[in-house]
């Protein structure tokens, strides 16, 4: 899509309990991109009413990164009231995706599933997130020196072959595996970002 700003809009949702002690990426993220000079847009839902409604904010907005912090599984996402399957999301996310990027912030939830649909009905540039389950402070501060790290290379963009160094920085300082899905011309290619610990 051209014309996109190059800022993160985030879509947040957590289960009550989680409600109940505070727990949100936004803090962690909108400081650390306000000091790298970066735009954040933040917006918490509960329900898949609220997603449909944000995506379509997300792509009127003209904000290139699109991140979801939720819950999930190999099935699908969770926010507070709704279960979301695979299917359904790509359906949901795929009409604001043209020209822009996915991180998803959720256990176990980055996957081909996601991924080819997403890429065959838009030009979503990439899918990226945790492989497997992450605890809510590693993923929190994972993508804080992520966005850090991709913000002093260039502010303005994020090539692919940055994302590349970048997130396998962050892997090996943390310790953590990752999935990302690349479109090529519609196509899904795979690769794993793993720390020294992990399999």
């Amino acid at each position: 899509m051209k014309n996109t700003i190059p800022g993160i809009f985030l879509i947040e949702s957590t289960y009550r309990e989680d409600e109940q002690h505070d727990l949100r990426e936004r803090y962690a993220l909108e400081e650390i991109l306000r000091l790298a000079g970066g735009r954040l847009q933040h917006h918490y839902i509960r329900t898949r009413k609220e997603l449909k409604h944000f995506t379509t904010e997300f792509r009127e907005s003209r904000f290139r990164y699109l991140h979801l912090a939720c819950h999930g599984d190999r099935h699908g996402i969770g926010l507070t009231y709704d279960n979301i399957p695979f299917s359904q999301l790509a359906e949901i996310l795929s009409p604001a995706m043209d020209g822009r990027r996915l991180f998803i912030s959720a256990c176990d939830s980055t996957r081909s599933a996601l991924a080819r649909p997403l890429f065959r009905k838009s030009t979503c540039y990439s899918v990226i997130g945790p492989r497997g389950d992450i605890r809510f402070h590693d993923a929190t501060i994972a993508w804080a020196v992520f966005y850090s790290l991709m913000a002093k290379v260039n502010r303005n963009a994020m090539k692919q072959a940055v994302i590349r160094t970048k997130l396998q920085a962050v892997c090996d300082l943390f310790d953590l595996s990752f999935h990302a899905f690349f479109n090529n011309n519609g196509s899904t290619v795979l690769e794993v970002f793993r720390g020294a610990g992990e399999g």
